[in-house]
């Protein structure tokens, strides 16, 4: 889907500045009418210095500069943007999207032309994919929320161009991290289960190098299925995903062992626990570290519900055990065998996956640690406040101002959500990375507390949560038609397609029309 934008603007000679508002992946082209031969140089980014394209905004924040030498009268030319390169060897990117053609494409909000008297009209076509506007929608009587969900759903929207869920503009790579949130924030917003399934054909292929993340291709597998009533792909998927998971052994201890130097630099799968590493919260990592056995215990739970094999279902509970014995402490969890220290990973991983609950004192633990990890995290801590009795915490961490906050990232200027918290934190970071638009899948998830139960959505879930809020609307798409949500003087009236019936809980007093 290509969305053409126009600006007709006057060439003053000196500094033209133009702001087409959204970031988006786009090619430009330039149609021109001026008093007299001039040359221009045109620079095209997503940050701004004062009212000027930022030339060095640092990292893999883009800019990009061409000169051009432009007759008298009317012309015209395409911007020429150079081929996109990862930065590393090892990585894969996805191709152009077809509607491209042979042009390059580059996220961008921002034009500058310096020089040159006359007319001049910008032609923006910006590149989606199939995502549709008015699938999903929420709105509420508070107007922060409104403006996190319009940003995240957005960058859905935006970084949905090529056909798979990217990491950013750095290496227009799948991963499985970023495509755990990705994919639930899609099929909230209004995506097509389409790129889902691409992008898990992809990382069925070519798997990324974190044992965190390969052990998610079973969850994303899971939640696809859920969404999208795609049993056909599924079963066509179970074989590999199967073969997948076998590369996953445990030690004599019944864990997960974190991979060596030696065996990292042959490319085995090492613990990750979160990243950037600035992000971890002081983790103390070991030979065994508790984070990545949560996922383990959490991937043969998931293979369990897909095939049935009790040999999944073993496996969980003897990874669960060990997890008791080894990593629990009292009252805490350490981060690592031989490690006295207790990261918010290890506070909340072991919770979200179930495997333990969280007494009060760890619970107050977690409060006090705060947003103490990456947007990453971010998905999991928020999820498990809000379905945990920590709903007034959870809402606080939505709306916050401070550095780690969706506010923040607006704040800077961004319009699709950054890679990090903040420059400061990662300062290699890209500003189109879906993986930090938590709240795209939270705020339908949580808030109005609308998730499937079985594929399709033949059976779902409506759990809210409005904490403070005096009123919500939340529209959220089925494979059979959309599912309504209002709230307003405390009671709710949910409209549903009448092949879904919903499943409540019994405080709930919901006005139910099919």
């Amino acid at each position: 889907m290509i969305h053409i934008t126009e600006k007709i603007v006057l060439l003053d000679g000196i500094c033209t500045f133009i702001d087409f508002e959204l970031d988006a992946f786009c090619q430009l082209d330039i149609e021109l009418e001026l008093e007299s031969a001039a040359t221009l140089d045109i620079a095209l980014g997503e940050v701004t210095s004062g009212n000027r394209v930022d030339r060095n905004p640092g990292g893999y924040r883009i800019v990009r500069l061409m000169s051009k030498e432009c007759p008298t009268g009317k012309s015209s030319f395409a911007f020429d943007l150079p081929r996109h390169k990862s930065p590393y060897a090892n990585s894969t990117s996805v191709p152009l999207p077809p509607e491209a053609g042979n042009r390059e494409i580059v996220p961008f909000r921002y034009v500058e032309i310096l020089g040159g008297k006359g007319k001049a009209k910008l032609i923006r076509k910006a590149f989606y994919g199939d995502f549709d506007d008015n699938a999903a929608d929420f709105v509420c009587d508070n107007i922060q929320l409104n403006r996190i969900w319009q940003f995240c759903k957005y960058t859905m929207k935006a970084t949905s161009a090529f056909g798979y869920y990217i990491d950013g503009e750095r290496e227009r790579q799948p991963y499985e991290g970023d495509a755990l949130s990705n994919l639930l924030g899609d099929l909230c917003c209004g995506g097509s289960a389409n790129t889902a399934k691409r992008t898990i054909d992809w990382l069925l292929k070519v798997p990324t190098w974190f044992n965190e993340w390969q052990l998610i291709t079973a969850i994303l597998v899971r939640d696809y299925l859920l969404y999208s009533n795609d049993h056909a792909s599924v079963n066509k998927w179970l074989p590999q995903l199967e073969k997948h998971i076998a590369k996953f052994s445990l030690e004599e201890n019944n864990l997960l062992r974190d991979a060596t130097p030696e065996e990292t630099a042959q490319r085995l799968p090492r613990d990750l626990i979160d990243w950037p590493r600035g992000e971890r919260d002081g983790y103390e990592l070991g030979k065994f570290n508790l984070t990545p056995n949560c996922y383990y215990f959490k991937a043969m739970q998931v293979m369990y519900e897909l095939t049935g094999k009790n040999e999944y279902s073993i496996a969980a509970q003897k990874v669960k055990n060990a997890i008791l014995k080894n990593f629990r402490n009292g009252e805490k969890f350490i981060d690592s065998i031989g490690s006295s220290h207790t990261a918010l990973h290890s506070l909340l991983y072991p919770a979200y996956f179930k495997i333990a609950d969280l007494s009060e004192n760890m619970k107050n633990s977690l409060i006090a640690k705060g947003m103490s990890c990456s947007v990453y995290t971010a998905h999991f801590l928020l999820e498990y406040c809000f379905d945990n009795g920590l709903v007034e915490h959870a809402y606080n961490l939505l709306l916050s101002n401070c550095l780690r906050s969706w506010n923040n990232m607006l704040n800077k200027g961004a319009t699709i959500t950054m890679e990090a918290w903040d420059d400061t934190l990662k300062p290699n970071q890209d500003w189109n990375h879906a993986w930090g638009a938590a709240p795209a899948n939270l705020i339908p998830r949580c808030i109005a507390g609308i998730k499937p139960l079985e594929p399709g959505f033949k059976r779902f879930a409506v759990t809210p949560h409005p904490g403070k809020l005096k009123e919500f609307y939340c529209k959220h798409p089925t494979p059979y038609g959309a599912i309504e949500l209002e709230y307003k003087q405390g009671k709710y009236r949910l409209t549903k397609p009448a092949e879904c019936f919903a499943e409540f809980e019994q405080s709930l007093d919901i006005e139910v029309i099919s």
